[in-house]
């Protein structure tokens, strides 16, 4: 049986998330501190990016209905 790099991903990925052993270890306070900052920057840079990629969209939209030079010149 062969495995697809999907399956493969997949299997190392359990492997991974899996606990082999109990890790009795400390988490100081800077730490979750730390992770806590990354989260909100991790959030506040997928609202920024689809903020562009929104005004972008708006932009092709809007551009595409808008009167090209050559037009404007007819009309008057």
């Amino acid at each position: 049986m062969k495995l697809s790099r999907l399956d493969l991903l997949l299997a190392i990925a359990l492997i991974v998330a899996l606990p082999l052993q109990r890790a009795h270890a400390y988490i100081d306070p800077g730490s979750g501190s730390y992770i806590i900052q990354v989260m909100i920057a991790a959030v506040l840079g997928g609202l920024y990016s689809l903020k562009l990629f929104w005004r972008r969209l708006i932009d092709r939209i809007t551009g595409l209905f808008k009167k090209k030079p050559d037009e404007e010149k007819k009309d008057e």
